[in-house]
Parts: structure tokens; sequence; C-alpha cells
């Protein structure tokens, strides 16, 4: 093999490497989509199949609750925004404690997957260009404090899940840093949905879940309180961090 093939061999390999963990998180995106998972799931499909699906995590409970982190995880990282209502599954389906250290687990990988596609796919022409765009800021905010800052973000309501992974890849954000604060920001957003989870489940089988009622239910109100109250508390330290 000539010097000019050899080289062109080592420069596909080199990018079909880089490619890879992109193009898989794309076509998981697709399987998705395809299989109708990432357009119909919701929670009112948790409540149609709620004996059926109950029957098979006792069935299996480890399998199913294997089964779930992955989906959890994969739908995070291909950007299928189902991971409400995943969350709300779990506490649904596994209890509170169990399906809290679930989502915890599954979205964290998730963020992770995320995190090394856009490493990898991402030279530094691309992280050029990214800076100057919707990512410049984010991307930004990893060089001063990268683990308070990801935190913030995490703990932010409305914060953009997937483009902070993306733009933590391409930023090249420490690992260690990124994985632990991504787990610990999971934390309570993930307790408290798989404690309304627990809720609504109950209510559903009391045969309560078109009734605005309840909303007022202990099991209902109090991780909704818990939500606002979470989301006010992150708000305020934003607010602060920009005023500092």
């Amino acid at each position: 093999m000539s010097a000019e093939r050899r080289h062109l061999w080592r420069t596909w390999l080199a990018w079909a490497g880089r490619a890879a963990p992109t193009l898989l998180l794309v076509g998981a995106a697709a399987a998705f989509y395809a299989s109708g998972l990432g357009a119909d799931f919701s929670l009112e499909d948790l409540r149609t199949n709620e004996m059926g699906l109950r029957a098979q995590v006792a069935a299996a409970p480890m399998v199913t609750l294997l089964v779930f982190t992955i989906l959890y995880a994969v739908a995070t990282a291909a950007f299928v925004p189902v991971g409400i209502v995943l969350m709300l599954a779990g506490g649904f389906l596994f209890g509170p404690l169990t399906g809290t250290a679930a989502t915890i687990v599954g979205s964290t990988l998730g963020a992770v997957m995320t995190y090394v596609a856009a490493r990898f796919a991402s030279g530094a022409a691309i992280r050029d260009r990214l800076a100057r765009g919707r990512l410049g800021k984010i991307m930004a905010g990893f060089d001063a404090s990268p683990f308070a800052y990801l935190l913030t973000l995490r703990l932010l309501p409305l914060s953009p899940f997937g483009l902070v992974n993306v733009a933590a890849g391409v930023a090249r954000a420490p690992v260690r840093k990124y994985v632990t604060a991504t787990a610990i920001g999971a934390v309570p957003y993930s307790l408290i949905y798989s404690y309304l989870g627990v809720g609504l489940g109950k209510a559903a089988l009391a045969g309560r879940a078109a009734e605005l009622t309840i909303l007022a239910r202990p099991e209902v109100a109090l991780p909704l309180a818990a939500l606002a109250a979470l989301s006010l508390i992150a708000a305020r330290r934003t607010s602060a961090q920009r005023s500092a």
C-alpha cells in the first residue's frame, strides 16, 4: 500500500472514529421516533397501560428497571423530549426512591453520551464557530468555574439540558466535574417528579385522573410545591450570580 493510500486510510479512520458517537445518537433518535415512543409516550399512556406495566415489573423487576434506565439514558442522549414523563413513570412503576435512583443514573449516562459525541465530533474550527453562536455564552461559563456553573444550569427548570451537554462537550469541560455536577443536579428534580409520579399513580388507580381535585391531595400537592420552591431558589441564585 502506497504512502498516499495509507494516509487516506488513516484520515478516514480518524474521521469515522470522531463521527461514530454522533452517528449512533442520530440512529438512536431515529429508532425512537420510528417506534412511536418519541411522539406518543405520555402520562396518559402510562395510565392506560398501568396494569400491564406493573405486571411486567412484578414478573422481572431487575430486568424492567435496567430496561427503564437504558431507555432513559438513550432518550436523553438522543434529544427525545420524554424526560419528565419518564421521571414520573419511574415513581409510578418502581416507587419514589428506586425511580429516583434509576432516573439519576439514566439522565447522567445520557448526558455523558451526548458530551462524548460532541467532544469527539468538534474540532477547533467547529468550536470556534459554535462559540460565536447560540452556545457561546454557555461554553464561556465553563472556563471560570465549570462545576458551579454546570450545577447551576442543571438546577434551572428551563435550562436546555441537551444543549448544555453539547456545549460542555464542545468546550471540553473537565469530565469528572461534568459527571459529578450532572448527577448531583439530577437529584432534586428526579426525586420530586418520582414522588409526583407516585401521587398521580395513586390518583389514577382511585379513578381521579381527570379531576382537578387531585392537585390538592398531599401526594401530588407537596411535590408540586417542592418543584416551585426549587425553581424559585435556582432562579434567584442565577440572578445573584449575574449581578455579582
